[in-house]
């Protein structure tokens, strides 16, 4: 468990030029299902990073645990894609 947290308003966030959320582990997976796959609401706060241009979710196989196959496939590929001329 982490000893700090810093909490920020959707607003900074939504304004923030880009963000990068690191998520992991399997006590994760809920929230960053919510995030990925569910529509944008107040329950889970970073369901915003859905309306935000260049927002990037760094994830560990365990924290995936909840997505759908065909989500998780799809932004297999489009990292793939991405990185195949690095």
């Amino acid at each position: 468990m982490p000893k700090y947290a810093l909490t920020v308003g959707v607003g900074t966030l939504l304004d923030a030029e880009e963000v990068m959320i690191l998520v992991l582990g399997s006590q994760k997976a809920l929230a960053l299902q919510a995030a990925v796959e569910g529509c944008v609401n107040h329950m889970w706060t970073i369901s915003c990073l859905q309306l935000h241009p260049k927002a990037i979710m760094v994830c560990d196989e365990p924290s995936t645990m909840e997505l759908k196959v065909k989500t998780l496939r799809y932004f297999n590929e489009l990292e793939a894609e991405n990185i195949k001329d690095l």
